[in-house]
């Protein structure tokens, strides 16, 4: 009988030693991890995305464009906002926004929660320009209010040799084409803008904004030269102190203002320069042409070349609507075919260089919106793009020691930045020009 347990012992003493074995081994083997989807590590550490002062990620953003004709009511009533909480709205916002200055074009969101009745709108913000926006607040208080994007303002050194146009050059480099701008009113005594060739080139120095990394507007232009035909001419801020405005000067402390403008509208073109036997559109015979005449679009502001008293602001036949300038003792300047003389301008009126003294316009004897520009000294009358003007304002002796010495660090600065080569004009169809630029870059992108 006891024989009969052997077998059974032997048995059991084989199972525990597998047993153990087993056990050895799969303790001995790494544990088995789960793989997560990338995606969704990816999401599991995603920052949240702030803008208007706000989390962004804690709504569904929906964003647009304010329509022609849209109103503040239609933008909230797509959403189903009661109309009771819109007129709350736009009667106690009127301290801080005005609802009838929404423009069509401009870009507002709409900041909505996810429920179980579909999206509610918690907040509205409309963005007046790329700094500057407004919160209507519709969550569980109703109230509205201001803010700013972050600006991060750059100092930019940018160059170029110009291929086809300024306006062209500055897009093809990535650079501002508000600088066309600001360059044509520093350099409009010294740098004549209408007949600015391929291969005249520019440096500047200035400062610029950005939001978000895009580019918001232009600061302060430092110093600047412009070449052309193979000059330099320089052009530096500064200001004498405290109490006065900053001002341009050249590199010798001259006032970059000459006594007259070289041309009383921006941006356009001369059609017809001054004559002395000329064939006239109209009248069909050989005279006279004593004025040059500049081509623009009508309805164009026309500016006093320079200070001075307005003798005539009237009506003639042939004239049309125009006004005349007294400047001093030797110079007059007279401007013809205007759709319309500006408000307040009249006989006896003092105007200053640059002020707005009417339109561009085709009345009187003309066949097209233009403004026939003449200029008389000592009583003759003469073509202004021949004169030699003299500079004005000087700078104040007590001044010019300590402008010099500023400036020559920043000439040497300057003079060591090196022109950028010009790309290849890339030729764009017509049609793409008029979708992708507005009027006032169009005619610039023309002109220069």
């Amino acid at each position: 009988m006891r024989k009969s347990y052997l077998p059974v012992a032997l048995l059991l003493v084989v199972s525990v030693g597998v047993t153990g074995a087993f056990m050895k081994y799969y303790m001995q083997q790494p544990v088995a991890t789960t793989q997560v989807p990338t995606k969704l590590l990816a999401a599991a550490v995603e920052k949240p995305v702030f803008k208007y002062g706000l989390n962004l990620s804690e709504f569904k953003v929906l964003k647009h464009v304010v329509k022609q004709n849209e109103i503040f009511a239609d933008m909230l009533m797509q959403y189903n906002v009661a109309y009771q909480t819109i007129d709350f709205l736009a009667h106690e916002s009127k301290s801080i926004f005005n609802l009838n200055k929404m423009k069509a074009g401009n870009n507002y969101t709409v900041l909505c929660q996810k429920t179980d009745n579909g999206l509610v709108p918690k907040k509205l913000v409309y963005e007046e320009d790329k700094v500057n926006y407004v919160v209507f607040n519709l969550d569980d208080s109703l109230y509205t209010y201001r803010g700013q994007n972050k600006v991060e303002r750059k100092h930019q050194e940018v160059s170029g040799v110009i291929n086809s146009s300024l306006y062209e050059t500055l897009e093809s480099n990535n650079m501002s084409p508000a600088l066309a701008v600001r360059l044509s009113e520093i350099f409009a005594w010294t740098v004549d803008f209408y007949k600015i060739q391929q291969g005249d080139k520019f440096k500047v120095v200035y400062d610029e904004d950005f939001v978000n990394g895009e580019s918001v507007g232009i600061g302060e232009i430092s110093s600047a030269v412009f070449n052309s035909s193979g000059k330099d001419f320089y052009a530096f801020y500064y200001a004498k102190d405290a109490a006065h405005e900053g001002d341009y000067y050249d590199e010798n402390g001259n006032s970059m203002k000459k006594e007259f403008l070289k041309a009383p509208v921006k941006f356009s073109r001369i059609s017809s320069h001054y004559s002395l036997n000329r064939f006239h559109p109209v009248t069909k015979e050989w005279k006279a042409h004593l004025g040059t005449d500049y081509a623009a679009p009508f309805g164009t502001p026309i500016m006093a070349t320079a200070d001075g008293i307005v003798e005539d602001a009237c009506f003639k036949v042939y004239n049309g609507n125009y006004v005349k300038i007294r400047h001093n003792g030797q110079y007059k300047t007279q401007y013809l075919h205007m759709s319309k003389i500006g408000k307040g301008i009249h006989s006896g009126t003092r105007v200053k260089q640059g002020e707005i003294i009417g339109y561009v316009g085709a009345t009187g004897l003309a066949t097209g919106p233009h403004v026939c520009y003449r200029f008389w000294k000592d009583g003759q009358q003469v073509d202004p793009l021949k004169q030699k003007l003299t500079f004005s304002d000087p700078m104040p002796a007590k001044y010019k020691t300590d402008f010099m010495a500023k400036i020559k660090s920043v000439k040497q600065r300057m003079d060591a930045i090196v022109y950028q080569a010009p790309k290849p004009k890339v030729e764009k169809p017509v049609e793409d020009v008029a979708d992708n630029y507005d009027s006032k870059y169009s005619l610039l992108k023309r002109d220069f």
